[in-house]
């Protein structure tokens, strides 16, 4: 029931979150805490070739678009593990060295926030929340944002109760924020919009045997889009299905209805809404594959989308031994326009990375790293690539605090 209830939980987590994407690299060593106050101060340095630091579109400027750039990062973690309490609180600061366009030079910073209590075996509550400024739109990790090399701030805050109802039912409710703001210039006016939204979900699962769990789960999103007359309002309502094929792998499915009701610039509107998702974790070896089809809001395009997404990551140890490893990763999205009040185009996006990494140290890791920027929407010029390649050595070392 534990598992079932766990499982509940990583949906509360992860649907409608808003996270700024990781950097290139797996970054800091895993942190381990013990029982008390720990406090792990980190630093990394590495070196980024980038074929297109402008993110303009293909065929624009491609010979004097390119730059080595020398990233310093510092982070500071302090955490607290009881036995009923974990806390946890967190910054880390990217400061981006160009070698050629130091007029780019800037900080990519982010701070984090975690609270977690356990009331009783049955009963658990949660809060956490994450801001962070980017120097560059692809960095946040959200369907409908056009990429340009424009400044962001974005805020995300979700709390929520986790509740085992006798041995057999398990019961999830949250609440979150999220902001999303760009800095305000002129060639992105209308194109980079911005706003915010307020979401629950409640989730429900009830236990058959020890492997399979069947439930439902209802979410409500109220989204304010700047330059909209009113706000979007969403409704989604799923069953669900969570299955254990096995003690290492895990596979999570949902489908049902999405509905809109009508707003100063869309009709009311209904449609599917589906979720499906496989995962494996053994040893040192994690792996995850998932699909998604819902609509949202869109803080960069403005409006509701209708949104599809397939994520799939992979990481494993290499010659036989966890001090070298791999880690994968790609995300694709396909973002359909639903309102007409913003000038609104489709946009196809993928984000890829690879990751390979030798930590001589539990205290150091040493990694090499290739990700892929793409998006395409009908405009002209609106087709852009990213590559970066690079390296990059992080240092670790976790203190205890009597």
């Amino acid at each position: 029931m534990r598992r079932i209830a766990s499982i509940a939980g990583l949906l509360v987590l992860m649907t409608g979150g808003l996270r700024a994407q990781e950097r290139m690299g797996s970054g800091a060593p895993s942190a381990s805490y013990r029982p008390g106050w720990t406090f792990t101060p980190t630093f990394g340095v590495a070196e980024t070739y980038d074929d297109n630091i402008s993110l303009f579109g293909r065929n624009t400027a491609d010979t004097v678009n390119n730059d080595v750039i020398t990233t310093y990062f510092p982070q500071a973690d302090l955490h607290y593990s009881g036995r009923q309490t974990q806390f946890g609180g967190n910054y880390s600061g990217s400061f981006l060295d160009y070698r050629t366009f130091n007029v780019l030079n800037r900080w990519d910073q982010r701070a984090r926030l975690e609270f977690r209590r356990e009331e009783t075996a049955r009963l658990k509550w949660f809060a956490h929340g994450n801001v962070a400024w980017l120097p560059t739109t692809d960095l946040i990790d959200l369907a409908g944002i056009p990429f340009r090399h424009n400044g962001a701030r974005t805020l995300d805050a979700r709390a929520g109760v986790e509740y085992i109802a006798a041995s057999k039912d398990a019961f999830t409710t949250s609440f979150n924020v999220q902001d999303v703001q760009f800095d305000r210039t002129q060639d992105v006016e209308g194109v980079l919009v911005g706003g915010r939204m307020m979401d629950s979900l409640s989730t429900w699962r009830h236990k058959l045997d020890e492997r399979l769990a069947l439930g439902g789960d209802y979410s409500f999103r109220r989204a304010f889009i700047v330059g909209a007359v009113d706000a979007f309002d969403i409704h989604v309502t799923q069953a669900a299905v969570d299955y254990a094929l096995s003690p290492e792998w895990m596979m999570t499915a949902g489908g049902g209805i999405v509905y809109l009701p009508p707003t100063a610039t869309m009709t009311a509107r209904t449609g599917p809404a589906y979720r499906a998702a496989i995962e494996r974790h053994r040893a040192g070896r994690t792996f995850h594959a998932g699909y998604m089809r819902s609509y949202i809001p869109a803080f960069g395009l403005g409006g509701v989308i209708q949104n599809q997404e397939v994520r799939v990551g992979f990481r494993m140890p290499l010659f036989g031994s966890r001090r070298f490893y791999s880690d994968t990763g790609a995300i694709y999205r396909d973002d359909q326009p639903l309102t007409d009040l913003f000038v609104q185009l489709p946009l196809r996006s993928l984000r890829a990375y690879t990751v390979v990494g030798w930590s001589p140290q539990p205290w150091v890791h040493i990694e090499g790293f290739y990700a892929r920027t793409d998006q395409s929407s009908l405009r002209a010029g609106g087709r852009l690539d990213r590559n970066r390649i690079g390296f990059q050595i992080v240092t670790s070392k976790p203190m205890r605090i009597e």
